[in-house]
Protein backbone atom coordinates (compact mmCIF):
# COMPACT_ATOMS: atom_id res chain seq x y z
CA UNK A 1 0.00 0.00 0.00
CA UNK A 2 1.37 3.43 -0.91
CA UNK A 3 1.37 5.48 2.09
CA UNK A 4 1.30 8.63 0.31
CA UNK A 5 -1.98 7.94 -0.87
CA UNK A 6 -4.16 8.67 2.24
CA UNK A 7 -2.70 12.61 2.20
CA UNK A 8 -5.50 14.02 0.72
CA UNK A 9 -7.97 11.77 1.91
CA UNK A 10 -6.45 13.02 5.09
CA UNK A 11 -6.16 16.23 4.40
CA UNK A 12 -10.39 16.61 3.18
CA UNK A 13 -11.27 14.96 6.26
CA UNK A 14 -9.32 17.74 8.31
CA UNK A 15 -11.01 20.46 5.97
CA UNK A 16 -14.28 18.68 6.69
CA UNK A 17 -14.38 18.69 10.38
CA UNK A 18 -13.17 22.64 10.77
CA UNK A 19 -16.00 23.30 8.44
CA UNK A 20 -18.71 21.60 11.09
CA UNK A 21 -16.53 22.88 13.94
CA UNK A 22 -17.53 26.49 12.31
CA UNK A 23 -21.19 25.61 11.83
CA UNK A 24 -21.47 24.21 14.92
CA UNK A 25 -20.21 27.75 16.52
CA UNK A 26 -21.86 29.67 14.30
CA UNK A 27 -25.30 28.06 14.89
CA UNK A 28 -24.24 28.32 18.92
CA UNK A 29 -23.42 32.07 18.48
CA UNK A 30 -26.55 32.74 17.06
CA UNK A 31 -28.48 30.52 19.80
CA UNK A 32 -26.53 32.40 22.80
CA UNK A 33 -27.22 35.91 20.73
CA UNK A 34 -31.45 34.42 20.39
CA UNK A 35 -31.32 33.35 23.79
CA UNK A 36 -29.62 36.71 25.11
CA UNK A 37 -32.28 38.69 23.50
CA UNK A 38 -35.22 36.42 24.23
CA UNK A 39 -34.46 37.07 28.28
CA UNK A 40 -33.67 40.95 27.60
CA UNK A 41 -37.36 41.04 26.20
CA UNK A 42 -37.92 38.73 28.91
CA UNK A 43 -36.72 40.76 31.64
CA UNK A 44 -38.01 44.40 29.97
CA UNK A 45 -41.33 42.68 29.81
CA UNK A 46 -41.67 41.75 33.69
CA UNK A 47 -40.20 45.04 34.54
CA UNK A 48 -42.64 46.89 33.00
CA UNK A 49 -45.47 45.05 33.94
CA UNK A 50 -44.34 45.12 37.46
CA UNK A 51 -43.93 49.23 37.08
CA UNK A 52 -47.11 49.38 35.50
CA UNK A 53 -49.19 47.36 38.20
CA UNK A 54 -47.09 49.44 40.48
CA UNK A 55 -48.46 52.37 39.01
CA UNK A 56 -51.98 50.92 38.91
CA UNK A 57 -52.61 50.22 42.58
CA UNK A 58 -51.63 53.79 43.46
CA UNK A 59 -53.87 55.17 41.17
CA UNK A 60 -56.88 52.87 42.71
CA UNK A 61 -55.51 54.02 46.38
CA UNK A 62 -55.82 57.73 45.00
CA UNK A 63 -59.02 57.15 44.10
CA UNK A 64 -59.96 55.72 47.27
CA UNK A 65 -59.05 58.70 49.60
CA UNK A 66 -59.26 61.45 47.62
CA UNK A 67 -62.41 62.71 49.75
CA UNK A 68 -59.88 62.45 52.81
CA UNK A 69 -57.88 64.85 50.56
CA UNK A 70 -60.77 67.18 50.02
CA UNK A 71 -63.16 66.74 52.61
CA UNK A 72 -66.83 65.96 51.17
CA UNK A 73 -64.65 65.49 47.36
CA UNK A 74 -65.35 63.15 45.30
CA UNK A 75 -63.34 59.87 43.97
CA UNK A 76 -61.87 60.91 41.01
CA UNK A 77 -58.23 60.43 39.53
CA UNK A 78 -54.92 62.89 39.68
CA UNK A 79 -54.34 64.92 36.33
CA UNK A 80 -51.23 63.75 34.25
CA UNK A 81 -47.87 65.55 34.56
CA UNK A 82 -48.97 67.16 31.14
CA UNK A 83 -45.89 69.36 30.32
CA UNK A 84 -42.79 71.06 31.70
CA UNK A 85 -44.19 74.44 32.11
CA UNK A 86 -46.76 76.06 34.49
CA UNK A 87 -44.44 75.60 37.69
CA UNK A 88 -45.26 72.50 37.99
CA UNK A 89 -42.65 70.33 39.58
CA UNK A 90 -41.90 66.73 37.78
CA UNK A 91 -44.37 64.17 38.33
CA UNK A 92 -47.20 66.62 39.80
CA UNK A 93 -50.41 66.29 38.76
CA UNK A 94 -51.29 69.47 36.95
CA UNK A 95 -54.55 70.25 38.52
CA UNK A 96 -55.21 73.56 37.74
CA UNK A 97 -53.96 73.39 33.83
CA UNK A 98 -56.06 69.72 32.35
CA UNK A 99 -57.79 71.35 30.18
CA UNK A 100 -61.45 71.68 29.84
CA UNK A 101 -64.11 69.91 31.86
CA UNK A 102 -64.56 66.70 30.23
CA UNK A 103 -61.56 66.24 28.30
CA UNK A 104 -59.44 63.66 28.35
CA UNK A 105 -55.50 64.29 28.62
CA UNK A 106 -52.57 62.86 28.38
CA UNK A 107 -49.30 63.03 29.58
CA UNK A 108 -47.03 61.51 31.88
CA UNK A 109 -47.73 59.31 35.40
CA UNK A 110 -47.97 62.15 38.33
CA UNK A 111 -45.52 59.49 40.44
CA UNK A 112 -44.37 62.84 42.65
CA UNK A 113 -48.26 63.46 43.75
CA UNK A 114 -49.21 59.58 44.08
CA UNK A 115 -45.97 59.45 46.41
CA UNK A 116 -44.13 57.30 44.14
CA UNK A 117 -40.81 57.08 43.04
CA UNK A 118 -40.26 58.04 39.12
CA UNK A 119 -41.66 54.35 37.62
CA UNK A 120 -39.91 53.46 34.44
CA UNK A 121 -40.59 50.46 32.13
CA UNK A 122 -37.94 48.01 30.61
CA UNK A 123 -36.30 50.30 28.42
CA UNK A 124 -35.98 52.70 31.47
CA UNK A 125 -38.72 55.08 30.22
CA UNK A 126 -40.96 56.60 32.35
CA UNK A 127 -44.85 55.92 32.20
CA UNK A 128 -47.41 57.51 30.38
CA UNK A 129 -50.87 58.51 31.88
CA UNK A 130 -54.39 59.15 30.49
CA UNK A 131 -57.26 60.09 32.73
CA UNK A 132 -60.67 60.25 31.20
CA UNK A 133 -62.46 64.01 31.48
CA UNK A 134 -65.11 62.55 33.41
CA UNK A 135 -63.11 61.57 36.40
CA UNK A 136 -59.99 63.89 36.43
CA UNK A 137 -59.69 66.21 39.53
CA UNK A 138 -59.04 69.16 37.81
CA UNK A 139 -60.02 72.26 40.07
CA UNK A 140 -62.72 74.15 37.83
CA UNK A 141 -62.08 71.25 34.81
CA UNK A 142 -63.43 68.59 37.39
CA UNK A 143 -66.85 67.11 36.45
CA UNK A 144 -69.52 68.30 38.36
CA UNK A 145 -70.26 65.01 39.93
CA UNK A 146 -67.83 62.03 39.83
CA UNK A 147 -69.20 58.88 41.96
CA UNK A 148 -68.90 54.81 41.36
CA UNK A 149 -71.84 54.87 38.49
CA UNK A 150 -69.67 57.46 36.23
CA UNK A 151 -68.50 55.84 33.32
CA UNK A 152 -65.15 56.77 31.42
CA UNK A 153 -64.57 58.07 28.00
CA UNK A 154 -61.71 55.25 26.90
CA UNK A 155 -61.78 52.86 24.74
CA UNK A 156 -59.45 49.67 23.62
CA UNK A 157 -58.48 48.74 19.97
CA UNK A 158 -56.89 45.63 18.89
CA UNK A 159 -54.19 46.97 16.52
CA UNK A 160 -53.58 43.35 14.46
CA UNK A 161 -57.93 43.21 13.89
CA UNK A 162 -59.22 46.28 14.36
CA UNK A 163 -61.38 44.63 16.81
CA UNK A 164 -63.02 46.51 20.06
CA UNK A 165 -61.01 44.96 23.01
CA UNK A 166 -62.48 46.72 25.89
CA UNK A 167 -65.24 49.26 25.68
CA UNK A 168 -68.05 48.29 24.19
CA UNK A 169 -70.62 48.32 26.73
CA UNK A 170 -70.94 52.04 28.32
CA UNK A 171 -70.08 51.07 32.15
CA UNK A 172 -66.97 49.08 30.19
CA UNK A 173 -65.46 51.86 28.98
CA UNK A 174 -62.23 52.48 31.14
CA UNK A 175 -61.60 55.52 32.99
CA UNK A 176 -57.53 55.64 32.83
CA UNK A 177 -54.42 53.95 31.07
CA UNK A 178 -51.33 53.60 32.13
CA UNK A 179 -48.81 52.82 29.13
CA UNK A 180 -45.43 51.71 28.90
CA UNK A 181 -43.93 53.27 25.78
CA UNK A 182 -40.71 50.60 25.60
CA UNK A 183 -38.34 50.62 23.11
CA UNK A 184 -38.22 53.64 20.52
CA UNK A 185 -39.17 52.55 16.93
CA UNK A 186 -37.52 53.07 14.03
CA UNK A 187 -39.18 56.70 13.55
CA UNK A 188 -38.92 58.01 17.31
CA UNK A 189 -36.26 60.28 18.22
CA UNK A 190 -36.51 60.51 21.80
CA UNK A 191 -34.50 63.60 23.19
CA UNK A 192 -32.15 62.79 26.27
CA UNK A 193 -33.35 63.64 30.04
CA UNK A 194 -32.56 66.84 31.15
CA UNK A 195 -30.12 67.46 33.75
CA UNK A 196 -31.54 66.89 37.52
CA UNK A 197 -35.02 65.37 35.32
CA UNK A 198 -36.32 62.31 36.01
CA UNK A 199 -38.44 61.87 32.83
CA UNK A 200 -37.44 63.42 28.97
CA UNK A 201 -40.19 66.29 27.85
CA UNK A 202 -43.15 64.71 28.24
CA UNK A 203 -44.44 66.71 24.81
CA UNK A 204 -43.18 65.11 22.00
CA UNK A 205 -45.59 62.22 22.57
CA UNK A 206 -45.34 60.60 19.11
CA UNK A 207 -41.77 59.52 19.73
CA UNK A 208 -42.57 57.04 22.45
CA UNK A 209 -46.89 56.04 21.93
CA UNK A 210 -48.15 54.67 18.88
CA UNK A 211 -51.06 54.98 16.97
CA UNK A 212 -53.08 52.96 14.72
CA UNK A 213 -55.20 54.33 11.13
CA UNK A 214 -56.81 51.10 10.68
CA UNK A 215 -57.56 50.48 14.02
CA UNK A 216 -58.92 54.27 14.19
CA UNK A 217 -56.93 54.17 17.77
CA UNK A 218 -53.85 56.57 18.85
CA UNK A 219 -51.95 56.30 22.14
CA UNK A 220 -50.51 59.58 21.56
CA UNK A 221 -52.89 62.47 20.26
CA UNK A 222 -56.52 62.62 21.78
CA UNK A 223 -59.31 64.34 20.61
CA UNK A 224 -58.68 66.84 22.90
CA UNK A 225 -62.73 68.05 23.19
CA UNK A 226 -64.62 67.56 26.35
CA UNK A 227 -67.34 64.06 26.55
CA UNK A 228 -66.10 62.60 23.53
CA UNK A 229 -64.52 58.78 23.67
CA UNK A 230 -61.17 58.24 22.79
CA UNK A 231 -59.41 54.91 21.17
CA UNK A 232 -56.22 53.80 22.59
CA UNK A 233 -55.12 50.81 20.75
CA UNK A 234 -52.76 47.73 21.66
CA UNK A 235 -50.94 44.67 20.19
CA UNK A 236 -51.29 41.25 21.04
CA UNK A 237 -47.24 40.97 20.51
CA UNK A 238 -45.11 43.49 20.19
CA UNK A 239 -44.02 44.59 16.52
CA UNK A 240 -41.87 46.94 15.04
CA UNK A 241 -45.16 49.60 14.05
CA UNK A 242 -46.43 49.17 17.52
CA UNK A 243 -44.83 47.90 21.01
CA UNK A 244 -46.78 50.08 23.48
CA UNK A 245 -47.90 48.02 26.63
CA UNK A 246 -51.11 49.34 28.32
CA UNK A 247 -52.83 48.32 31.52
CA UNK A 248 -56.50 49.98 32.02
CA UNK A 249 -58.51 51.05 35.39
CA UNK A 250 -62.40 50.40 34.75
CA UNK A 251 -65.17 52.48 36.63
CA UNK A 252 -66.28 48.68 38.23
CA UNK A 253 -62.41 48.75 39.92
CA UNK A 254 -62.90 51.97 41.52
CA UNK A 255 -66.46 50.92 42.30
CA UNK A 256 -65.51 48.21 44.35
CA UNK A 257 -63.17 49.87 46.33
CA UNK A 258 -65.80 52.77 46.58
CA UNK A 259 -68.25 49.99 48.04
CA UNK A 260 -66.14 47.97 50.00
CA UNK A 261 -64.47 51.20 52.37
CA UNK A 262 -65.89 50.30 55.66
CA UNK A 263 -66.80 53.98 56.46
CA UNK A 264 -68.93 54.13 52.82
CA UNK A 265 -72.38 53.29 54.67
CA UNK A 266 -71.93 55.45 57.15
CA UNK A 267 -71.11 58.47 54.88
CA UNK A 268 -73.99 58.08 52.50
CA UNK A 269 -76.33 57.66 55.97
CA UNK A 270 -75.06 61.05 57.51
CA UNK A 271 -75.60 62.65 53.92
CA UNK A 272 -78.85 61.25 53.90
CA UNK A 273 -80.02 62.40 57.60
CA UNK A 274 -78.89 65.66 57.10
CA UNK A 275 -80.42 66.05 53.11
CA UNK A 276 -83.67 65.09 55.10
CA UNK A 277 -83.03 68.01 57.94
CA UNK A 278 -82.70 70.46 55.49
CA UNK A 279 -85.89 69.48 53.87
CA UNK A 280 -87.42 69.68 57.98
CA UNK A 281 -85.52 72.84 57.76
CA UNK A 282 -87.11 74.04 54.69
CA UNK A 283 -90.73 73.06 56.20
CA UNK A 284 -89.84 75.44 59.04
CA UNK A 285 -89.59 78.35 57.48
CA UNK A 286 -92.48 78.88 56.04
CA UNK A 287 -94.24 81.63 57.02
CA UNK A 288 -97.25 80.31 57.58
CA UNK A 289 -95.77 79.60 60.94
CA UNK A 290 -95.66 76.43 62.78
CA UNK A 291 -98.54 74.58 61.90
CA UNK A 292 -97.43 75.42 58.08
CA UNK A 293 -95.11 72.38 57.63
CA UNK A 294 -95.46 72.17 53.98
CA UNK A 295 -92.78 70.75 52.17
CA UNK A 296 -91.16 70.83 48.07
CA UNK A 297 -91.94 69.29 45.31
CA UNK A 298 -89.27 66.80 43.53
CA UNK A 299 -87.14 67.54 40.80
CA UNK A 300 -88.05 64.81 37.99
CA UNK A 301 -86.88 62.08 37.58
CA UNK A 302 -85.21 62.46 33.87
CA UNK A 303 -82.53 65.35 33.70
CA UNK A 304 -81.04 66.81 30.42
CA UNK A 305 -77.56 66.58 32.44
CA UNK A 306 -77.50 64.75 35.87
CA UNK A 307 -74.17 66.09 36.39
CA UNK A 308 -75.23 69.78 36.95
CA UNK A 309 -77.12 70.80 40.23
CA UNK A 310 -79.68 73.42 38.71
CA UNK A 311 -81.09 70.50 37.04
CA UNK A 312 -82.33 68.86 40.04
CA UNK A 313 -85.11 71.73 39.84
CA UNK A 314 -88.52 71.20 41.20
CA UNK A 315 -91.46 70.72 39.06
CA UNK A 316 -95.06 71.85 40.27
CA UNK A 317 -97.64 69.69 39.36
CA UNK A 318 -99.07 65.91 40.38
CA UNK A 319 -95.53 64.84 40.87
CA UNK A 320 -94.94 63.83 44.24
CA UNK A 321 -91.85 60.95 44.17
CA UNK A 322 -88.96 62.02 42.01
CA UNK A 323 -85.46 63.69 42.23
CA UNK A 324 -84.32 65.33 45.46
CA UNK A 325 -84.97 68.80 44.11
CA UNK A 326 -82.41 71.54 45.34
CA UNK A 327 -83.95 74.41 43.00
CA UNK A 328 -87.11 75.25 44.69
CA UNK A 329 -88.76 77.80 43.26
CA UNK A 330 -92.19 76.84 41.86
CA UNK A 331 -92.96 75.26 45.51
CA UNK A 332 -91.72 78.50 46.95
CA UNK A 333 -93.96 80.52 44.67
CA UNK A 334 -96.84 78.82 46.41
CA UNK A 335 -95.42 78.88 50.07
CA UNK A 336 -93.92 82.47 50.33
CA UNK A 337 -90.88 80.60 51.68
CA UNK A 338 -87.77 82.18 51.88
CA UNK A 339 -85.22 79.74 51.05
CA UNK A 340 -84.66 79.54 47.10
CA UNK A 341 -82.26 76.10 47.07
CA UNK A 342 -83.02 73.57 49.87
CA UNK A 343 -79.51 72.21 49.93
CA UNK A 344 -77.18 74.96 48.77
CA UNK A 345 -79.07 77.23 50.93
CA UNK A 346 -79.50 74.60 53.76
CA UNK A 347 -79.43 76.62 57.49
CA UNK A 348 -76.13 75.66 58.89
CA UNK A 349 -77.10 77.06 62.48
CA UNK A 350 -80.54 74.95 61.93
CA UNK A 351 -78.83 72.00 60.44
CA UNK A 352 -75.05 71.86 61.97
CA UNK A 353 -74.38 68.68 60.41
CA UNK A 354 -74.63 70.35 56.95
CA UNK A 355 -71.26 71.35 56.56
CA UNK A 356 -68.98 72.61 53.07
CA UNK A 357 -67.68 69.09 52.70
CA UNK A 358 -71.32 67.65 53.13
CA UNK A 359 -72.41 69.70 50.51
CA UNK A 360 -69.86 68.40 48.14
CA UNK A 361 -70.52 64.86 48.88
CA UNK A 362 -74.12 65.74 47.87
CA UNK A 363 -73.19 67.49 44.49
CA UNK A 364 -71.56 64.28 43.95
CA UNK A 365 -73.53 61.74 44.54
CA UNK A 366 -77.12 63.29 44.19
CA UNK A 367 -78.07 61.38 40.88
CA UNK A 368 -78.62 58.74 43.63
CA UNK A 369 -81.33 60.50 45.85
CA UNK A 370 -84.75 60.06 45.64
CA UNK A 371 -87.86 61.85 47.52
CA UNK A 372 -91.51 61.57 48.20
CA UNK A 373 -93.15 64.11 49.47
CA UNK A 374 -96.96 63.24 50.76
CA UNK A 375 -99.69 64.94 49.31
CA UNK A 376 -101.19 66.51 52.77
CA UNK A 377 -97.46 68.54 52.76
CA UNK A 378 -97.03 68.79 49.55
CA UNK A 379 -96.92 72.94 48.46
CA UNK A 380 -100.76 72.78 47.24
CA UNK A 381 -101.77 71.27 50.54
CA UNK A 382 -104.41 72.76 52.99
CA UNK A 383 -102.63 74.63 56.39
CA UNK A 384 -102.64 73.47 58.84
CA UNK A 385 -100.41 70.51 57.80
CA UNK A 386 -102.64 67.17 59.06
CA UNK A 387 -101.81 63.99 57.95
CA UNK A 388 -104.49 62.76 55.64
CA UNK A 389 -102.82 61.17 53.35
CA UNK A 390 -99.01 60.52 54.67
CA UNK A 391 -96.17 57.65 53.58
CA UNK A 392 -95.61 54.50 55.49
CA UNK A 393 -92.95 52.05 55.80
CA UNK A 394 -93.44 48.15 55.62
CA UNK A 395 -96.88 49.18 56.66
CA UNK A 396 -96.44 51.68 59.42
CA UNK A 397 -95.65 54.91 60.32
CA UNK A 398 -97.17 58.50 59.10
CA UNK A 399 -94.41 60.09 57.27
CA UNK A 400 -94.75 63.69 55.87
CA UNK A 401 -91.76 62.87 53.34
CA UNK A 402 -89.40 60.01 52.44
CA UNK A 403 -85.81 60.10 51.08
CA UNK A 404 -84.20 57.59 49.66
CA UNK A 405 -80.87 56.43 48.52
CA UNK A 406 -80.18 54.12 45.71
CA UNK A 407 -76.88 52.45 46.56
CA UNK A 408 -74.67 50.56 44.64
CA UNK A 409 -75.92 48.64 41.26
CA UNK A 410 -77.34 45.59 41.46
CA UNK A 411 -76.07 43.14 38.71
CA UNK A 412 -78.82 40.98 39.28
CA UNK A 413 -81.64 43.20 39.12
CA UNK A 414 -79.78 44.83 35.77
CA UNK A 415 -79.37 48.14 37.04
CA UNK A 416 -77.62 50.16 34.48
CA UNK A 417 -76.87 53.72 34.84
CA UNK A 418 -75.56 55.59 32.22
CA UNK A 419 -76.54 59.15 30.62
CA UNK A 420 -76.25 61.50 28.33
CA UNK A 421 -74.23 63.20 26.42
CA UNK A 422 -72.44 59.88 25.75
CA UNK A 423 -75.13 57.28 26.56
CA UNK A 424 -78.90 56.57 25.96
CA UNK A 425 -80.06 57.56 29.17
CA UNK A 426 -81.04 54.85 31.86
CA UNK A 427 -80.53 57.18 35.12
CA UNK A 428 -84.46 57.88 33.91
CA UNK A 429 -85.91 54.97 35.42
CA UNK A 430 -86.58 54.85 39.09
CA UNK A 431 -86.12 50.83 39.11
CA UNK A 432 -82.20 51.24 38.27
CA UNK A 433 -81.19 53.36 41.17
CA UNK A 434 -84.81 51.98 43.68
CA UNK A 435 -86.07 48.33 44.37
CA UNK A 436 -88.96 47.51 45.25
CA UNK A 437 -92.05 49.52 46.01
CA UNK A 438 -89.56 52.05 46.32
CA UNK A 439 -89.20 51.95 42.14
CA UNK A 440 -92.66 51.23 41.39
CA UNK A 441 -94.18 54.58 43.49
CA UNK A 442 -92.59 57.10 41.43
CA UNK A 443 -93.79 59.26 40.57
CA UNK A 444 -96.27 59.20 43.83
CA UNK A 445 -99.47 59.51 42.28
CA UNK A 446 -101.64 57.23 44.35
CA UNK A 447 -102.97 57.81 48.18
CA UNK A 448 -101.10 56.51 51.03
CA UNK A 449 -98.17 54.96 49.63
CA UNK A 450 -96.42 52.65 51.30
CA UNK A 451 -92.68 52.49 50.77
CA UNK A 452 -90.13 49.47 51.69
CA UNK A 453 -86.96 49.45 54.31
CA UNK A 454 -85.16 46.11 54.92
CA UNK A 455 -81.66 44.45 55.12
CA UNK A 456 -79.11 45.09 52.42
CA UNK A 457 -78.75 41.68 49.76
CA UNK A 458 -78.37 41.15 46.48
CA UNK A 459 -81.60 42.52 46.00
CA UNK A 460 -82.42 45.01 47.78
CA UNK A 461 -80.29 48.10 49.29
CA UNK A 462 -81.91 51.53 49.05
CA UNK A 463 -81.62 53.75 52.78
CA UNK A 464 -84.83 55.45 53.62
CA UNK A 465 -84.94 58.73 55.56
CA UNK A 466 -87.82 59.18 56.97
CA UNK A 467 -89.75 63.02 58.07
CA UNK A 468 -92.51 62.64 60.11
CA UNK A 469 -95.73 65.20 60.46
CA UNK A 470 -94.22 67.40 63.09
CA UNK A 471 -90.37 67.69 61.27
CA UNK A 472 -88.64 64.80 63.02
CA UNK A 473 -85.96 63.18 60.81
CA UNK A 474 -84.94 59.33 61.41
CA UNK A 475 -83.82 56.47 59.37
CA UNK A 476 -86.62 54.36 58.64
Amino acid sequence: MNRNSAGPHRQRGAALLVMMLGVILATATVLVVTVNVDALKARRQATSLDVLGQARDALLDYALVSPQLTPGGSHGLPCPDIDATGGFLEGEAHTTACGAAGETVIGRLPWRTLGLPALKDGSSECLWYVVSGSWKHADGATAAMINADTNGQLQLASVDTGALLVGAAAEDRPVAAIIAAMPPLDRQNRPATGAGMQCSDPRRISDYLEDDAASGSSNSALLGSPDVIDVLGLAAEANELHNDKVVLISRADVARRIHARPSFNTDMRDLGLAAAACIADYASKNPGGVTDRRMPWPAPVSLGDYRQDAQYDDTAGTLLAGRLADVVDDSSGLTANPVARVLSDCDSAAVPAWTTAMQVRWQHWKDHFFYAVAASFAPTAAVPSVCSDCLSVNGTGSYAAILMFGNRRLTGAGQVRNAPPLDADTRSLPSNYLETANAANVPGTGTLLDYASQAASASFNDLLFCIDDNLVVSEC
